[in-house]
């Protein structure tokens, strides 16, 4: 690799690597997402294809909330009843006419009329990883593009761009307790796609700033800057793109409060990750400073065995009913950007696992296992009608015996992405060419399991 020459004599990097390696702005915690890609400037000669679908923009804002490892659809979002239902499950058919374990979830009982499910589901992939990545990419996981292909995150900053402001100093895309293994962020898309990835709910942006404050940051900063000149480059910069913003971000005083649970919220919300996560997604909408997206990650739910032990379902739908009902609540009491509408009016929320689990009796384990056949998600807010179930399943929740739309299959997590993506506004049959690879880059990517088209989920609206 070339080397530069400084003025005082040592030798470094290209100014990019130095960056990298020495951002001691006390940034790189959580700016690491926003600096990983080498090939940004191909964004300047990528063109979209012409389409003809109108999105319904219903939302201003996403929130996917991933229950990780796959929750058990026949015990939760499609409960069935068997002679292996523990009665603390307390099943109950709601006034929205469809049955609830509100043993489980109690207060999302009492907001039924506020989301729909759909019971309709149905996978292609039966491993966490790649099941995972479908649903955050919108495509099956190809081993040799995966650093290519960005998140449907990345994809909403992309297409919100040109509708920021200057006083949108947050990020567009945000991710809490991001899973590493299969990490997707901005992939070919421009450095400031990439995803905000918070791990800390407890400190917040606290930790970014150094142990001396903004005193010691802005003579960093200005260090940084005067390094800034002595190379050249005729590419594009985006390093100091992410450095403006990060700036920006740190010394405004919303973000001090924004990105931060307090004690109160972890009161309301719970005191767990999912409760912090949620909350300061709460704040981050509140502020309306140019963030879009959420992915939240509720990790935990691969019980394969002791199923209903208190240490697992139980717990998982108690954090789930806790940090989500009080986030609906915010939501709710919270003005929207357009007037006469609630924050919730504006933001779509989406709830769902990679797959389902086995149904009917439990395994030897006592537990189930990974089930692609037959699964539910649970959508709210951003224009979705509540007190609705779209599709179902058999006695056993085994098979989808009504698929719950006009469409001859079942809903595939392809057109959970694009209901995602109609309801912000985005064309998701949109195609971005000139790609690394050469290959063509469609938003959803319904061909990859036998489907001509992707869906929206219009029955929810």
């Amino acid at each position: 690799m070339r080397k530069e020459s400084f003025a005082d004599g040592s030798l470094l990097k290209t100014r990019r690597a130095f960056l990298k390696g020495t951002l001691g702005l006390g940034l790189g915690a959580m700016m690491l997402g926003w600096l990983d890609d080498e090939s940004l400037p191909l964004l300047t000669r990528v063109k979209a294809s012409e389409t003809s679908v109108t999105p319904r923009g219903t939302a201003k804002n996403c929130l996917l909330v991933i229950l990780r490892g796959g929750a058990s659809h026949v015990d939760t979002f499609d409960l069935k009843v068997g002679k292996w239902t523990p009665k603390k499950l307390k099943p109950t058919k709601l006034p929205t006419g469809f049955l609830w374990p509100v043993g489980l979830m109690p207060k999302l009982a009492e907001k039924a009329d506020k989301f729909s499910l759909v019971r309709s589901l149905q996978h292609v992939e039966v491993v966490h990883e790649r099941a995972q990545y479908f649903l955050e990419t919108g495509r099956r996981l190809n081993p040799g593009l995966r650093l290519e292909i960005p998140h449907i995150g990345a994809v909403t900053a992309l297409e919100k761009a040109t509708t920021r402001s200057s006083t949108d100093i947050f990020p567009s895309f945000v991710t809490f307790n991001p899973f590493t293994f299969f990490v997707t962020n901005n992939g070919f898309l421009p450095v400031e796609t990439a995803p905000f990835r918070l791990n800390d709910t407890i400190s917040g942006i606290a930790n970014l700033l150094p142990k001396d404050g903004l005193t010691a940051f802005e003579r960093r900063r200005n260090t940084f800057k005067l390094l800034d000149g002595v190379e050249t480059e005729t590419s594009q910069q985006p390093i100091s793109t992410i450095q403006q913003q990060a700036e920006k971000l740190l010394k405004d005083p919303i973000s001090k409060t924004t990105f931060i649970a307090s004690k109160t919220d972890f009161e309301t919300y719970g005191s767990n990750d999912l409760a912090g996560s949620l909350a300061i997604a709460r704040n981050l909408f509140k502020a309306n400073r140019g963030t879009r997206f959420i992915e939240v990650n509720h990790f935990n739910w691969d019980h394969h065995s002791n199923i209903y032990s208190s240490n697992f379902l139980e717990l998982k739908c108690k954090e789930l009913d806790t940090a989500l009902s009080a986030f609906i609540d915010d939501l709710t009491t919270s003005p929207g950007e357009t007037p006469g509408k609630t924050l919730l009016d504006e933001t779509l929320i989406v709830v769902v696992g990679e797959f389902g689990r086995t149904v009917g009796p439990l395994n030897r384990s006592k537990g189930r296992d990974h089930y692609p056949y037959a699964f539910s998600a649970m959508f709210l807010g951003g224009g979705v009608k509540g007190g609705r179930v779209i599709g179902s399943t058999d006695e056993l929740g085994a098979a989808v015996v009504d698929f719950g739309w006009s469409y001859n299959r079942a809903v595939h997590m392809s057109d959970v992405v694009t209901t995602m993506f109609s309801a912000l506004g985005i064309d998701w049959t949109k195609t971005l060419n000139n790609t690394p690879s050469g290959r063509p880059f469609r938003y959803v990517d319904p061909e990859a399991i036998g489907d001509e088209n992707s869906y929206e989920i219009s029955a929810l609206f």
